[in-house]
């Protein structure tokens, strides 16, 4: 039995079966002509578009500015003197010639933990964010142990003990919380100071608000003033954790949430003069002042401050690596069967 012509059989449909496998994936003719002939490869192959991968390579992030890291560095220095000082009073050493040897030594060892920390540099909003976690957190430090001290019995006051260890356990939880809120979210640099000036916003109209709702002689309103700069705070700081997800400020716009505020508190201090001469207490004026100064940052941010331009959000989404949403990388127009077809390139994130 002559099997050759089964033999050309068989052998026609498997090299129709590749050449119609080819020209599905890479559009080239299934009827005639070279596969090779258009991707220069076996069978239509494509050369690889990104010099030798598959896929674009992923940019990689931006470095810190020397600004940012010396953010950073001012930090620990401060992070390490206070946290010898700390240690002196904890041992209870007060013998001068020797208290000042844990401050200078732990202010010098921070900031060279931070330099080995920049080899090789770190990414642009890592060294920020960690210098804010840490100033954030000596501030609830300071303000847990501030409302202790203002609130408590006499004699049962924490101390300047009790002060310095509230700040240094602040501190480095909140060091460590900014090095997770980097790795979480990736902030910006405007992100990071947003957070730290929301702390401080906070505080400031906190503290308004706690003592417009003291009463009775001004030296009693500590407790009022330090618990609502401590809410004030907090509430201020997870606000803008929160926002920070869906919005970053420019430079410009937290500038003038600064100056807001502080235009809202400058024009509403007229209002103290409707209390000349009457019985109110002009306490309640901080509530105006309060609420002024609330509605400048909002002006700040939404009117009077520049948000950064289209393009230049576009070109931090490619320098973080990621498109905002998909983008095409590029394309061809190539023959198929008799007629045209095209091939598109781009990436979906």
């Amino acid at each position: 039995m002559n099997t050759r012509p089964l033999v050309s059989l068989l052998s026609a449909f498997l090299v129709s079966s590749v050449g119609w496998t080819a020209s599905a994936q890479y559009g080239a003719p299934p009827y005639g002509g070279s596969y090779g002939g258009q991707y220069g490869g076996a069978y239509g192959q494509p050369p690889a578009p990104y010099g030798g991968y598959a896929y674009p390579p992923r940019k990689t992030e931006p470095k810190s500015t020397p600004l940012e890291v010396g953010y950073l560095y001012a930090t620990s220095v401060a992070y390490g003197v206070g946290t010898g000082i700390w240690f002196d009073a904890l041992v209870g050493i007060d013998d001068p010639g020797v208290q000042f040897i844990a401050p200078a030594l732990l202010g010098v060892a921070a900031p060279v933990g931070v330099y080995f920390l920049d080899s090789p540099p770190m990414p642009r909003g890592m060294p920020s964010a960690i210098a804010t976690g840490m100033v954030i957190g000596a501030g609830e430090g300071l303000g847990i142990a501030s409302y202790q001290y203002v609130s408590a019995r006499e004699g049962k006051e924490w101390g300047f003990l009790g002060l310095a260890t509230a700040e240094v356990i602040g501190s480095t939880v909140g060091g460590a919380a900014g090095w997770g809120f980097y790795y979480l979210l990736r902030p910006k640099p405007q992100t990071n100071m947003l957070l730290a000036s929301a702390a401080v916003w906070g505080s400031l109209i906190g503290s308004e608000f706690g003592a417009a709702a003291s009463n009775g002689s001004w030296s009693e309103s500590n407790d009022a003033i330090s618990l609502g700069g401590l809410i004030g705070f907090n509430v201020a700081t997870a606000g803008a954790v929160g926002l920070s997800i869906a919005w970053t400020p420019s430079w410009n716009q937290l500038a003038w949430m600064w100056g807001g505020l502080g235009i809202g508190t400058v024009v509403s201090l007229p209002i103290y003069l409707a209390y000349i001469g009457s019985d109110h207490d002009p306490r309640r004026g901080l509530i105006a002042q309060g609420a002024a100064g609330t509605l400048g940052l909002v002006a700040g941010a939404l009117f009077l401050g520049s948000p950064d331009r289209s393009g230049e959000l576009a070109a931090d989404e490619e320098d973080r690596g990621r498109p905002a949403f998909a983008r095409v990388l590029g394309g061809s127009l190539v023959p198929y069967r008799g007629g045209m077809g095209a091939v598109v390139l781009g990436e979906l994130w």
